[in-house]
């Protein structure tokens, strides 16, 4: 296994690094397209090639972000022998956005969690059909970590072996209790609210903070930020109540169903100081898998981190990544 110590960034001139070794490198391997698995609708996703591949990973990214915010990540994916293949989610960055929905870049619509799902299985597919000989891994972090467990309970055979990173099996509602939330969308909705800022959320401002953010690395912050603002496709900041509504339906459907159909490894990483996620129903999801005799399904806590573990330090990202690889690679 490469020397993982050697390759994680450190946070003492991170811009510089990513700009002169960590973007050239991934721009001579890189191809950027589209694809439709519904006419009209494109799916924007990037394909990497490693020199020496011994499986493909897919990435499913999380609420509000976009390829960009991967580079890092796939750069490591592609120093460890793994083509790396990821798509925008409907209603992020570059990918489609629902009906009366395209000038509202700032708002994360979605009419049904299963067109997640639907997508990302249809680019998994692209991969491991233009590499027959090489095993599909699946990454997935946050709400992407929530699609990537109900892909692969949807599509068992497709997928060698899952990592969730800090997956949205449910999001958290601040104060609200759970139940009292998810009702009050369901009947806004019926109310015709649906494609609607939810009341807390509101359009782009170019505002975030540091010290509000998921990361414990601010020079991994910063990079992002900056990116961000100067691309208007990168700039969703906002859920509808459609979309709170679909992840009440995913949290149904991946506790109540989906946990029995997943058949390949799983390891989950559950970051110690979670503000965005139930740390709860990530435990519950694993532990019913476990129960069951499924004894490859893992929870691994990460102390020190927030909701973004691979935004951490340098020395917290060693423990992580070299954790991921050494799953992958068992």
């Amino acid at each position: 296994m490469m020397n993982i110590k050697d390759l994680i960034l450190p946070e003492t001139g991170y811009a510089e690094t990513m700009k002169t070794v960590v973007e050239p490198y991934l721009a001579g391997r890189e191809t950027a397209g589209y694809c439709e698995r519904e006419a009209g609708n494109r799916i924007f996703y990037t394909r990497y090639l490693a020199e020496h591949p011994r499986g493909i990973a897919v990435i499913s990214h999380g609420f509000t972000e976009t390829v960009e915010k991967y580079k890092e990540n796939i750069y490591y994916f592609l120093k460890a022998g793994y083509h790396v293949y990821m798509p925008e989610h409907c209603g992020h960055g570059r990918s489609y956005r629902m009906k009366g929905m395209t000038e509202e870049l700032s708002l994360v619509h979605i009419d049904h969690y299963r067109r997640y799902v639907d997508d990302l299985l249809f680019v998994s597919r692209l991969a491991a059909q233009e590499f027959l000989e090489l095993p599909v891994f699946l990454y997935g972090h946050s709400m992407g970590g929530g699609i990537a467990a109900a892909a692969a309970a949807q599509a068992p055979e497709l997928f060698q072996k899952i990592v969730l990173s800090s997956p949205m099996i449910r999001p958290l509602c601040g104060s609200i209790p759970w139940p009292i939330a998810s009702f009050a969308v369901k009947l806004l909705c019926i109310a015709g609210k649906k494609d609607k800022y939810v009341i807390i959320h509101h359009p782009y401002e170019g505002k975030e903070r540091f010290e509000d953010s998921a990361s414990i690395s601010r020079a991994r912050f910063d990079y992002y930020r900056e990116k961000r603002r100067k691309e208007p496709l990168f700039q969703m900041c906002a859920a509808s109540y459609g979309w709170f509504r679909e992840a009440v339906r995913l949290n149904r459907y991946l506790q109540k169903k989906a946990w029995k159909h997943i058949a390949c490894p799983i390891l989950l990483f559950q970051a110690e100081q979670e503000t965005l996620v139930s740390k709860k129903e990530q435990e519950r999801f694993i532990r019913k898998m476990y129960r069951r005799g499924k004894r490859d399904a893992k929870l691994i806590r990460v102390p020190g981190t927030k909701h973004e573990i691979f935004n951490a330090e340098k020395e917290l990202l060693e423990i992580y990544w070299r954790r991921v690889f050494g799953f992958y690679a068992r």
